[in-house]
Parts: structure tokens; C-alpha cells; sequence
């Protein structure tokens, strides 16, 4: 899980984790999401979260080393990969998360079990340094530890609003500087879904596709 900085938010990127999550051993949260690994040369060595896109590819973050089948890295530099993995149970409804909804982050955790936490969506866009990819990333204020990287955002309506990317300490005094953020228990970053279904498109005119193809357009 990365730290990362903001302006309306501008930042550096570290590992770690921002607050205490709960384990959730079975529940409507760990349907929606699957845990990944490094692969080749440092197998299983980095852990991850990854959330099915369509029937035959899923999302997760793009810092994670040596995930395999990547087929597509994001366009802009920002931080997303698309990969090949077929899916094995329900396939998430996506859409565009709302300022102020309640949400529950979910993901993979160091401890053997799934991890949430819960918190809402701010209105505060979140520009990363390290990719300089120029895309709004979201901010909500759900905790997030190791693993949780590219795990889904879901929304009171089972709704996928984006992937977990990472999160930025803050200051009381930074914080009182951006009013749209004062209230947040913490910052978390997550790339929305507008981002993910821009980076599908490209993907899919990579892949060549007839017109009529069976990856509908989200």
C-alpha cells in the first residue's frame, strides 16, 4: 500500500498503512474482489488486490512488480494495469462514485484474511506526482493497510466506484487549507471509474475488436 502526497493534491508515494481495518472472512465485500501476487523473478513476494472487470480480465494497481498476463499498462502513466484472468464468480456492476456517498474499501491483507474498512467520498481531487499522468484520482477516507492496493471501493449499492491505490499522511495544518477535506478521518486515494473505463477502451482497440464485440462498453 502506498503513501502518497496531494494538492488539490500533489504527492510522493512510501508503503504502509493509515488506520485500523476489520477482517472480514466471508461477506459482500470479498465477492467483489481477489487476491494477486508478484510473479516471475520474485514470486509471491508482493501481495496485492485485484478486482474482475469483464469475463476475461480484471484491474489492479499498476505499482504492484511482476503481476503476470498484464496486457495493458495505463496510457497516461497512471497507476493501473489491465490483465487476463477469467472470471470465476459475479463480475461487479462499475460506476462513478459520488462526493460525499459511504464506502467500503476492501482488499488483501498481510494477516491471512480480507480486510475492510469504511468511510466516504470527497469532492477533493487527488493529483499524483510520481506518475505525472495529469488523471484526478478520488480521495475517500476509508483506512487502508499493505495488500489493499488495487483492491475495489464499493459503494452502499454493491456498486465498484474504483480501485484503492494508496494514501497521504496529512497535517491538521495541511488539512485545514482544503476545505472540501476537513472533516476526513484520514486520506485515502483510489482511481475512479472514469479513469479505469477510459483505460478499457484504449485496451480494447489494442485488442482489435469487432464492433459488435462482447466486452460492452461499461
Amino acid at each position: 500500500m502506498i503513501n502518497i502526497m496531494t494538492l488539490v493534491f500533489l504527492g510522493a508515494l512510501t508503503a504502509g498503512c493509515n488506520g485500523l481495518v476489520k477482517p472480514e472472512i466471508v461477506g459482500s465485500a470479498s465477492d467483489s474482489w481477489f487476491p494477486v501476487h508478484s510473479g516471475f523473478p520474485l514470486p509471491y513476494v508482493f501481495l496485492a488486490s485485484a478486482v474482475q472487470w469483464n469475463e476475461d480480465y480484471a484491474v489492479t494497481a499498476g505499482h504492484i512488480p511482476f503481476i503476470t498476463y498484464v496486457q495493458h499498462a495505463c496510457s497516461t502513466g497512471c497507476d493501473l494495469v489491465f490483465f487476463k484472468h477469467k472470471a470465476r464468480g459475479r463480475i461487479p456492476n462499475w460506476r462513478a462514485p459520488k462526493p460525499g456517498e459511504s464506502i467500503t474499501a476492501a482488499g488483501s491483507s498481510p494477516y491471512l484474511a480480507s480486510a475492510v474498512g469504511r468511510g466516504r467520498v470527497y469532492s477533493t481531487p487527488f493529483f499524483n506526482t510520481n506518475d505525472n499522468s495529469g488523471d484526478r484520482y478520488a480521495i475517500h477516507d476509508a483506512p487502508l493497510i499493505k495488500g489493499m492496493s488495487g483492491g475495489p471501493v464499493i459503494a452502499a449499492d454493491g456498486s465498484v466506484l474504483g480501485i484503492n491505490i494508496g494514501y497521504h499522511n496529512i497535517t491538521a495544518e495541511e488539512q485545514s487549507k482544503h476545505p472540501g477535506i476537513k472533516d476526513a478521518q484520514r486520506i485515502s486515494v483510489f482511481l475512479p471509474y472514469a479513469v479505469i473505463q477510459r483505460e478499457w477502451v484504449i485496451l480494447q482497440a489494442k485488442l482489435n475488436m469487432p464492433k459488435r464485440s462482447k466486452y460492452a462498453v461499461k
